[in-house]
């Protein structure tokens, strides 16, 4: 690592990766370093996935998570390196990016990414979201009072996803400089114009130019560190939730069709639920933020690794007005009581046991048909940590989603929690994600300008060029 670059790109995930290739591609004599706090794409391991532990570690200090950083959220490919890789190409969700850019550049953005993707390795097979079948899905979803967005959706599978990751990985290598297992501490600000980034050991590495796309896990980080600089910010949302998990025959028709269905639903308590990362034959699994487990799912495109349950997320959309300006900390403190409740790991639940109001204890869940496929959750009652109304919510969500696909809202279906999902307020910035600060871009999850993989990367690219035509233009 060099004392000086002319572009610094801090987070490798979806949005540093794909701003670097652009780069490395347009801007060949520009020197760019991608920065993340985790490792590099060859030794991001969980110890609980490879089943030499059955929770995240604790330090000396009580906490909980690997070191330097999880391996689940942070490293090359950022958070979505270990989800099972659905690409969705569209613009009616994943984001924010319309807010800025025209639907037609949005989706040039995502195809553009997709092809980089099929240059290393993603398969060419993508869902049709206009076939007669999908017509009829939609037709029950409305009945129901869902409305279902369409997508086309190129599945990876989270191996496949890793080893197209690893190409771009070698493909980057030559060209771009690394630093993982890297914290950066603070930004470099002079005269209103970024100047570099300040190491967690305070060495000062200078820069031209610097992008933040630090993900969810980073959000926090990324509001403190702008707001030190005067940058606004426009207050954002947080969602909290469940991850679903029941059999593959219940959910078959929506897995075949639609590999992934992604359905919204107004409730009877004015809240939004949405259905999110919908894993066919796939696996719940724990993710650290920060200290705090929460849930989340994946899949593979190898039928032999799967398991015989599908999961889903519902989650509830929360939004804040004054006094309170902090939704993240909100569902913060939530998932930790869950964690407390089940000793450091997550809660699961019966759904049975949620309509009885009562606790699922070991023995029921143990004589349900669905089999928990992360046998580290803790058999435990969801009522004592979600507040009123987002339980009420994610019940109604369950009961029309079960007259979409019958048998979602059988007893025997399970709840794991909590489920959140984290962005920055938005910092205020330009059609080129430029913020107040001369040269400093955001971008991704972090920022809260997108919310998935192509958008994250889409936002990225658009960093690039930005960046690229203003270097014409000195």
């Amino acid at each position: 690592m060099n004392k000086k670059y002319d572009v610094i790109l801090v987070g490798a995930g979806p949005a540093g990766i794909f701003a670097a290739y652009e780069l490395m591609l347009k801007a060949k004599d520009l020197k760019v370093l991608l920065v993340d706090k985790g490792p590099d794409i060859y030794n991001r391991k969980c110890p609980i996935l490879e089943k030499k532990i059955k929770a995240c570690p604790k330090n000396k200090a009580g906490n909980a998570g690997c070191s330097p950083a999880c391996s689940m959220t942070s490293g090359f490919g950022g958070s979505g390196a270990y989800s099972d890789g659905k690409f969705n190409i569209t613009s009616e969700f994943g984001g924010w990016m319309t807010d800025y850019l025209s639907d037609d550049e949005v989706i040039e953005l995502i195809r553009y990414v997709d092809e980089i993707n099929l240059k290393h390795g993603a398969p060419n097979e993508i869902t049709d979201p206009f076939t007669k079948e999908v017509f009829e899905i939609e037709k029950k979803a409305t009945a129901a009072g869902c409305k279902l967005l369409r997508s086309e959706v190129r599945h990876l599978g989270t191996e496949v996803n890793l080893q197209v990751l690893k190409n771009i990985f070698e493909a980057m290598k030559p060209h771009v400089d690394y630093a993982f297992a890297t914290d950066v501490k603070d930004i470099v600000v002079e005269d209103n114009t970024v100047k570099g980034i300040i190491l967690a050991n305070d060495e000062v590495i200078e820069t031209k130019y610097l992008q933040l796309g630090v993900g969810r896990s980073g959000a926090t980080w990324l509001s403190k560190v702008l707001s030190k600089h005067n940058i606004e910010f426009k207050n954002n949302r947080v969602d909290v939730g469940v991850r679903v998990e029941t059999n593959d025959i219940v959910m078959e028709e929506i897995n075949r069709v639609l590999y992934e269905g992604k359905f919204l639903f107004n409730t009877s308590v004015g809240t939004t639920v949405r259905t999110f990362c919908q894993n066919p034959s796939g696996h719940v699994v724990i993710e650290n933020h920060h200290g705090i487990m929460l849930c989340n799912g994946h899949s593979y495109s190898d039928s032999k690794l799967g398991s015989k349950n599908t999961n889903f997320a519902l989650l509830v959309s929360n939004e804040f007005n004054e006094p309170f300006r902090d939704p993240n900390e909100y569902a913060e403190e939530i998932s930790r009581l869950a964690n407390k409740l089940s000793n450091g790991s997550v809660i699961v639940q019966k759904y049975g046991d949620i309509k009885k109001g009562r606790r699922s204890t070991a023995k029921r869940i143990a004589e349900g048909f669905v089999k928990p496929s992360l046998t580290e959750a803790v058999p435990g009652d969801l009522g004592l940590v979600l507040p009123y109304n987002i339980m009420k919510s994610l019940i109604e969500m369950i009961e029309a989603l079960n007259q979409i696909t019958p048998g979602i809202a059988n007893d025997h279906t399970l709840f794991y929690g909590v489920e959140a999902k984290f962005y920055s307020d938005r910092p205020k910035v330009d059609n080129n994600f430029e913020t107040t600060i001369h040269n400093l871009y955001t971008a991704g999850d972090g920022a809260g300008i997108t919310r998935g993989l192509s958008q994250a990367g889409a936002n990225g690219v658009k960093v690039a060029r930005a960046i690229i035509e203003k270097e014409k233009r000195a």
